[in-house]
């Protein structure tokens, strides 16, 4: 049954490295069980690398307060840096503990699990029975352990070794839940499937606190928008900083997202222990029960951890949705401003080309006749006068009658563009009412305007008392108002 995991860890190219530092000691976590009181104590430790084999034999100690205490749990925290897919340990050292954990086979194995747990088969061995179990959520942890149950004479029961791979806040949090002020309970810290908890608790810690403060931002947001119903919640509306807050929402959906595949992960890792704790080859324990219920706890919690996640998801896409719309309102508003000033520079444009044009027919005239209006060389001196010139008449009389005329033919030119315009714009509107587009203007070169909206207006008149007959058989066209 091994095989499967042996080609899987041979094929796997994401291979843990070798650690290229020279690595002198590292850390570890241990669970000791008080002989006399049963109270189960959880204590860190640094340990040397030349003290291992020590380390290792160390199964029985004698205890600070009284009697003597009994190793229940070990768990080693080596610097994992995933980036690189490197552990920092030392060759020997690190052979060293797969072999006396009976870890060979997981940590070849784990690489290639993204997420997800996994039980190997159990090993008969001298001193009893060993099982090995993964769990992975990469990048943030990978745990393997083994869990022995000893037999007759050696007064243990079991043990569990692991070496746990994960990122220092990962790592901090289950060192919280293992050092917590309540004391775990023997059965549960000597079960096969505690590490697991251990797992689940933190998964679901962390899921907690990120949707609280997502949460959280999720409504300052709601305030800043000013679309809520939470009047506690409103602070002022986002005007200039709507890309910045847009982005935050973007964040804080793709946050949510990751604890959906963190939810996803945990779930599996519950049915996991749930399936492992089930089996049929397996005598119902005190620990077994103890662990169901926990367990169930957990579930029961997850499911809801989801319906908020859900509710808090279709939040910030609400947000989302509004930020778009106020961002698309403002490019709007803008580019109204935009049409608006257009607008203005235009009609400087025409006045400017009116005024021009008021003057170019005089221009012309005395350009093209090089009429000369005054009489320059008849001023009498000691007079401010200047006498006209008999083409002074002639350049009026033309002058005037012309710039008449340029007027009269803008005007014209202007009424028909305006009224071609207000033709189109009528013509779209019967369109829309389901003419057919081949009764266009442009296509219609034999009729003139007019009469081509006549006909199609009697059409539309004619399809309306169709349809009113048919819809009232006792009315006629004549009874229509």
């Amino acid at each position: 049954m091994e095989e499967i995991y042996q080609k899987i860890a041979e094929f796997n190219p994401q291979r843990p490295k070798q650690s290229s530092e020279v690595v002198t000691q590292f850390e570890v976590t241990e669970l000791w069980r008080n002989d006399d009181t049963g109270i189960v104590n959880a204590c860190d430790a640094t340990t040397p690398v030349q003290n291992v084999p020590t380390w290792l034999a160390l199964e029985t100690r004698p205890s600070a307060s009284v009697g003597t205490e009994t190793l229940v749990l070990r768990l080693v925290w080596p610097e994992f840096n995933m980036d690189e897919h490197r552990v920092d340990l030392p060759g020997a050292v690190k052979q060293l503990l797969l072999e006396n954990f009976g870890l060979e086979l997981a940590y070849e194995y784990f690489p290639s699990c993204l997420a997800g747990a996994s039980a190997f088969p159990q090993v008969a061995k001298p001193h009893g029975d060993e099982q090995a179990f993964v769990f992975c959520y990469l990048p943030k942890i990978a745990a393997i352990w083994s869990h022995s149950r000893f037999r007759p004479p050696l007064a243990r029961q079991s043990a569990t070794n692991g070496i746990l791979l994960a990122q220092r806040k990962e790592r901090e949090t289950i060192k919280q839940f293992l050092k917590s002020e309540s004391k775990w309970q023997l059965a549960t810290a000597s079960h096969d499937m505690f590490p697991a908890l251990l797992c689940s608790l933190m998964l679901h810690g962390q899921i907690e606190i990120t949707q609280g403060e997502i949460k959280n931002n999720i409504q300052a947001v709601e305030g800043r928008t000013g679309y809520t119903d939470f009047k506690t919640k409103r602070k002022h509306l986002a005007t200039g900083e709507l890309a910045d807050v847009a982005a935050k929402i973007t964040d804080y959906s793709s946050r949510l997202a990751s604890t959906d595949r963190k939810s996803k992960t945990l779930e599996n890792l519950m049915e996991f222990t749930q399936r492992t704790i089930s089996s049929d080859q397996r005598v119902v324990s005190e620990g077994d029960k103890i662990m169901k219920n926990h367990i169930r706890v957990l579930q029961e919690r997850l499911k809801m951890q989801v319906v908020d996640r859900e509710y808090t998801l279709k939040r910030a896409q609400i947000q989302n949705e509004v930020l778009l719309s106020l961002i698309s309102m403002n490019y709007s508003l803008s580019n109204t401003l935009i049409s608006i000033s257009t607008l203005r520079d235009a009609a400087s444009m025409k006045t400017l080309a009116f005024v021009t044009m008021f003057f170019l027919p005089g221009s012309f005239i005395s350009a093209l006749f090089s009429t000369d209006v005054f009489d320059w060389d008849g001023v009498k001196k000691g007079t401010i006068g200047v006498p006209a010139t008999p083409q002074f008449g002639l350049y009026w009389a033309i002058t005037i009658p012309l710039t008449v005329v340029t007027f009269l033919l803008y005007f014209l030119w202007a009424e028909c563009s305006s009224y071609e315009r207000s033709q189109k714009r009528e013509w779209k509107k019967w369109e829309n009412w389901g003419l057919s587009s081949s009764e266009s203007l442009e296509s219609d070169q034999s009729q003139s305007l007019r009469e081509t909206f006549k006909e199609n207006r009697d059409k539309v008149m004619r399809e309306y008392h169709a349809f009113i007959r048919r819809g009232r058989g006792s009315r006629t066209k004549d009874d229509l108002p």
